[in-house]
């Protein structure tokens, strides 16, 4: 798989700007005295259109050691010596995958205390999953007070979204629950952008400001520019794109989009958030695939079991 160049700065985008400093001029911009919210939201809304079909908006990219891996992998001359080394270099990500590699879920008659021996466990294609899923955790965490609670939020519903689908998938289907994990991983990844340029724009207006409606109009299509820009395959583009498409593709296969569709709405269901979003859940084109519904899928005992093992997984 062909990968996209790491950027010190950890963003993409044609103006580069520091994504964890308020850009003072544009907040001022369109904050100025006198604005009421509904102009402000206006001029927001129409700023981000303006930026992300002009592909001004800054992009995040993936930490250096997930391309590394993943460039390491896409070659027929890949070695477990290689790898490791690739992982070793990177102490926070060498330190959390051997952890994982050690969690109840991995652990077999006793531990691994080197990369070579956690890859040679886990399997080259898994540890790519892997890399890349804890990598992604990384880059949802953008160290700014100001806009930690709102990525705070989308972080912990990501988290909950990928242990789900892992369960799904794993419970349900044929499809790899490593990939399906990652699809809901990304399913949000579009708004850690929006929600970072929205700080720089508004500033402190950004809780009271109906934030949460404009990210659901537009993060699908900053996800799949996101996730085009990290060179990821089409069926993970597509769960950016497309997880809000009930009734997609209803003679298909189920996939990943599938998947991620019917995680969203059960972790919906189950918190009793957003109601009017799922007042029609039942009708989703997944669950007559999985044969299942969403209330018998709540009540799954060995379901929730899975979920919660592989939430704690996530959460080392």
């Amino acid at each position: 798989m062909p990968e996209s160049s790491s950027e010190k700065s950890g963003w993409h985008g044609v103006e580069r700007r520091n994504p964890y400093r308020r850009d003072t001029h544009a907040w001022n911009g369109i904050e100025r005295r006198g604005r009421n919210d509904e102009q402000i939201e206006s001029e927001l809304i129409a700023t981000l259109e303006q930026e992300i079909a002009r592909n001004q908006l800054l992009l995040p990219t993936l930490p250096e050691v997930a391309l590394r891996v993943r460039r390491i992998l896409a070659n027929p001359d890949c070695s477990v010596n290689k790898l490791a080394q690739a992982i070793s270099g990177d102490a926070a990500m060498s330190a959390r995958l051997l952890k994982v590699t050690n969690s109840a879920a991995y652990r077999r008659h006793k531990p691994v205390e080197d990369m070579k021996s956690a890859i040679t466990r886990l399997g080259l294609q898994l540890v790519r999953s892997m890399v890349t899923q804890l990598a992604l955790l990384q880059s949802m965490h953008v160290y700014d007070d100001s806009v930690s609670r709102k990525l705070k939020r989308m972080t912990d519903h990501s988290l909950d979204v990928a242990a789900r689908c892992h369960a799904l998938a794993d419970h349900y289907t044929t499809l790899n629950a490593e990939e399906a994990l990652l699809a809901g991983l990304l399913h949000d990844i579009g708004k850690l952008p929006l929600i970072v340029r929205m700080e720089q724009l508004v500033g402190p207006r950004m809780e009271v400001l109906p934030t949460d409606t404009i990210l659901a109009d537009l993060h699908t299509r900053v996800g799949g520019l996101v996730l085009r820009t990290w060179q990821f395959v089409p069926e993970l583009i597509a769960v950016a794109e497309e997880h809000h498409h009930w009734q997609r593709r209803p003679l298909a296969a189920i996939d990943y989009t599938d998947i991620t569709i019917a995680a969203d709405i059960l972790q919906h269901l189950e918190r009793g958030q957003d109601a009017t979003h799922v007042d029609d859940a039942a009708a989703a084109q997944v669950f007559r695939k999985l044969g299942r519904t969403p209330e018998q899928l709540l009540e799954d005992q060995e379901l929730v079991k899975k979920t919660e093992a592989v939430l704690e997984r996530l959460r080392l």
